[in-house]
């Protein structure tokens, strides 16, 4: 009891043992359940797990995780084709890694919407300047869910992080109203608005009942059907039993 307290002090993070000694770690704060996973898992290998010891290594990692952050920033960063930020700002996307929403995982659906977002704008035949204004937009769009340490919503915290480091206005616009907060007042919005539908909706994207997931495959089917000249159509559902 005394050695879980501790780590519980250390970490921030609540230590819940589960049927078969298993190990559940629970907090809202995902980057203080990392720290302390990796934290825990150095422990167990090191077999020294006193209170001045927890300390140790969950300090240790604290400061290992600035590392990962950056890097894990810059990897998102450049799947979605954008460079040259603030290194904080870097840092902060970093945590998307670490983030979940309805079980999607926050960095693999940044660099999805932006593919997506970047694509409608190819289409559009939007120019290469306000191409990398959605591209940012797309990026930046979630910014707000990994802000911790102030109250508010993910958007207006996004906004109120944004206009610290001057990211341009189409940019901080896009991402105030990506949720239909306030009106579009650009096409960048709206891209980055249908990219971000898109990418959170389609199937297998979040975590829905298996008969939700099979009917919405079956409605897709039935929309294809409709098309001039398609005889059949089949989606694959096996998918759905596989967690994705």
């Amino acid at each position: 009891g005394r050695t879980i307290a501790a780590f519980e002090k250390a970490t921030g993070v609540e230590i819940e043992i589960e049927e078969g000694n298993s190990i559940r770690l629970s907090s809202f704060d995902s980057l203080r359940r990392e720290i302390a996973r990796r934290s825990l898992e150095f422990l167990i290998k090191d077999s020294r797990i006193t209170p001045t010891r927890i300390e140790e290594v969950v300090s240790q990692t604290k400061r290992q995780m600035d590392t990962v952050l950056m890097d894990e920033g810059r990897r998102i960063c450049n799947a979605c084709g954008v460079y040259n930020l603030d290194p904080e700002l870097i840092s902060m996307i970093g945590r998307y890694r670490f983030r979940f929403s309805y079980g999607q995982n926050l960095g693999i659906h940044t660099i999805e919407e932006t593919k997506i977002g970047v694509q409608i704008a190819h289409e559009l035949g939007l120019s290469e300047d306000l191409i990398q204004q959605v591209r940012l937009g797309c990026l930046l769009h979630d910014i707000g869910k990994v802000v911790t340490d102030e109250e508010g919503t993910h958007v207006q915290l996004g906004v109120q992080l944004l206009k610290k480091f001057n990211i341009p206005d189409l940019v901080t616009n896009a991402v105030a109203e990506h949720h239909e907060d306030k009106s579009f007042s650009s096409v960048v919005s709206r891209i980055v608005w249908v990219a971000d539908a898109i990418s959170g909706s389609r199937p297998g994207a979040r975590y829905e009942p298996h008969e939700a997931y099979v009917k919405r495959l079956q409605q897709i089917e039935d929309i294809g059907k409709n098309f001039s000249g398609v005889s059949e159509v089949t989606l694959f559902k096996r998918v759905a039993t596989s967690g994705l």
